[in-house]
């Protein structure tokens, strides 16, 4: 018995001791988890430190490494480490942030979401990238709710402040967005054969029939010669377009720098001249260069870095892109002398490709924050770039200005569906006449990591009618169609009319126009039309547009008000907008065509306001109708102006029940004109 007692007594207190050291060794494998973490968030490999971080939360025992990494630093030591509310606290953050900072936002959101619950004064980002996170997986309503917070009492104004302000612009521009029907685009993912593994961006062309992009998916090459070579290597891929679609992608023949990674190439239209951007990672950060190779047969020449004009020493230039006519390189960069971080300048290169001293775009093109991925389309004159310093759908969105390097026309979102809630980038289209026509682009929006290839089709909407006499029905021979755009009040097509009286045409990318059907001795009609009646439709049918003969009818009844659609003002102003041009027009067509005509052109308001107040505003409105009559060649003894104000409503401004009615007060705001004789 008492030798049981004693092996007993010995058995237990091994056992004791065991299990101490297995406790010490868990909890030493538990704190190298969170050291390795650490280091790699350090190096900037946030996806290896959301690993470990995750390890180190969920662990109780020490357990076998993540794929194919070991613990860092593992050892045995005699004193114990366990995780203290502090240290919890700053690895759920970090987590956060590591799954961030690869475009996992919705496991970003969820440790986002535990980190808002500790101290703001340790975490005072927390709500704010709880927000973006939010907003990068469509949940707008939460995502304003979180910036909201992040901004209350907020007094200092840094970054992300002004950024917080912009994230909540974004969210009604995000749901404004999502709220229109877009008919005439259509964006799918490319397949599997181009999107393999990886990020797959900076789509290009290097001839009609080669499309070439950028990929860091895996080189079984680098797997095979040494596990310690990371596989996942950025470099430039081609793919030829063949009946069958896309054919297997393979790399470009260019030299590789195996301390360098490259990509984000373009070609001269010939296709001899390649501009290529090659980078590498400095404590966590690309630093980048752009250079030239020239095509050699099969093969391409060993590329060249570009002199100081494009590539400042301590800074990065990125993204090339070369107009057609090979005399500009326009590029990203970080340079001094820029508006924001990352700007867009460009050069003038020389016949053999050098380029010349580089110019800033400029605070129309240029915003405080990131502008990249230049792309020019020659056809149209419309510059396309990525920037996350405007308002938008979040993160990159593609942006669109009209000019050339004379100068920029203000710069336009390209919407959704073309922009996600993610990041949309690096745009290229070879479309011959449309911006739209054969398109592709680079977005994060179905990936959890990376950037991905889609293509932008362009559904074509053909528009047709007729144009008859409203007397006898009869095709209106000889008569002529103008299509307007009603933005820009320009003609954008026109068309005789046979002995059909069909007229058809097609409509290019968002354009609400106007279709104005005029003949002599006729009285001019228009008709408004934006997209059709259904969703899905490629043809739209208008109604037939009937004329008038000048001495069968005369155009607006004597001494009797008529609404004038699509007249528009500034809110809360006087001003006329653009839009309302066409109809003052054609008011000022009739009047020339009755000399004798006068009238009154009136404008009202809805009830909300003192009476003073919208009679003072409804008057300058009217004034301002009849400024512009004026300013187009109307005598002024024909014209007169009355503002009503509120008095005379045409809708109710309220329900039975006493709520507000919206629709009825914009009836009720509305600009009349009045004939008061021939």
């Amino acid at each position: 018995m008492k030798y049981t007692n004693a092996l007993f007594l010995k058995v237990s207190f091994y056992t004791i001791i065991l299990l101490l050291c297995c406790n010490i060794i868990s909890a030493q494998y538990l704190y190298d988890y969170k050291r390795t973490a650490d280091m790699f968030y350090e190096r900037g490999d946030y996806y290896s430190a959301a690993q470990y971080y995750a390890k180190f939360l969920t662990s109780k025992n020490a357990k076998t490494a993540l794929g194919n990494y070991q613990p860092y630093m593992v050892k045995i030591a005699a004193k114990g480490m366990k995780k203290e509310a502090n240290t919890y606290e700053n690895v759920v953050y970090r987590l956060a942030e590591s799954y961030r900072m690869y475009f996992d936002y919705s496991n970003a959101e969820k440790w986002y979401g535990v980190s808002t619950q500790f101290d703001s004064a340790s975490f005072p980002l927390a709500h704010y990238w709880y927000g973006v996170s939010l907003r990068a997986n469509t949940k707008y309503s939460e995502a304003q709710g979180e910036f909201k917070h992040f901004l209350q009492g907020r007094t200092l104004e840094d970054e992300y402040t002004n950024s917080a302000k912009k994230e909540l612009a974004n969210c009604k521009f995000i749901q404004e967005q999502l709220s229109f029907e877009k008919f005439n685009v259509q964006v799918d993912k490319m397949n599997s054969f181009i999107n393999q593994g990886g990020a797959t961006y900076a789509p290009v062309w290097m001839d009609n029939k080669t499309f070439v992009f950028t990929s860091s998916r895996g080189d079984s090459a680098a797997i095979a010669w040494s596990k310690g070579t990371n596989p996942y290597f950025n470099n430039l891929y081609q793919s030829s377009i063949t009946d069958s679609g896309y054919s297997l992608p393979v790399k470009v023949k260019v030299d590789v720098n195996k301390s360098l990674q490259q990509g984000a190439a373009v070609f001269t239209a010939d296709g001899r001249r390649m501009f290529l951007t090659r980078w590498v990672q400095v404590e966590g950060k690309n630093k980048g260069a752009i250079y030239m190779s020239e095509k050699s047969g099969p093969t391409w020449s060993d590329p060249v870095k570009l002199n100081i004009s494009v590539n400042v020493e301590g800074y990065s230039s990125i993204q090339p892109f070369v107009t057609i006519d090979g005399k500009h390189l326009v590029f990203a960069s970080d340079r001094p002398g820029g508006v924001g971080k990352y700007d867009l300048w460009y050069s003038v290169l020389d016949a053999n490709g050098i380029p010349g001293p580089a110019s800033n775009m400029g605070t129309s093109i240029n915003t405080v924050d990131d502008e990249e991925a230049p792309f020019y389309h020659a056809a149209t004159n419309t510059l396309v770039f990525a920037s996350n310093g405007r308002v938008g759908m979040g993160g990159f969105d593609l942006y669109s200005s009209k000019g050339d390097f004379a100068g920029w026309a203000e710069v336009k979102n390209l919407g959704y569906p073309i922009n996600s809630t993610k990041d949309d980038i690096y745009f290229s289209s070879r479309g011959r006449k449309y911006l739209f026509t054969d398109a592709n682009f680079s977005s994060d929006r179905s990936s959890v990591c990376c950037l991905e290839l889609f293509e932008l089709k362009r559904k074509s909407l053909y528009v047709t009618g007729k144009l008859v006499d409203c007397g006898t029905n009869e095709p209106m021979v000889g008569a002529r169609v103008n299509v307007v755009d009603t933005i820009t009040n320009k003609i954008v097509y026109t068309q005789d009319i046979d002995a059909t009286g069909t007229y058809g045409f097609e409509i290019e990318e968002f354009m609400p126009l106007k279709v104005v059907g005029e003949k002599k001795y006729y009285l001019p009609k228009s008709l408004h039309f934006y997209k059709p009646g259904e969703s899905g439709a490629d043809t739209l049918m208008n109604p037939d547009l009937c004329l008038k003969h000048e001495d069968t009818a005369k155009p607006y009844p004597v001494g009797q008000p008529v609404v004038m659609k699509d007249i528009y003002y500034d809110f809360d102003k006087a001003t006329l907008r653009p839009e309302s041009f066409p109809i003052l027009d054609t008011l000022a067509k009739v009047m020339r065509m009755y000399p004798d005509m006068v009238v009154e052109m009136s404008a009202h308001t809805d009830s909300k306001g003192t009476e003073k107040y919208n009679l003072k505003l409804s008057d300058a409105r009217a004034r301002s109708c009849v400024e512009y009559l004026i300013k187009v060649g109307i005598e002024t003894m024909r014209l007169q102006s009355k503002g009503y104000g509120k008095c005379c409503p045409i809708a109710p401004n309220t329900t039975p029940s006493g709520k507000d009615n919206p629709d009825g007060r914009a009836l009720n705001r509305r600009t009349e004109l009045k004939v008061i004789h021939y």
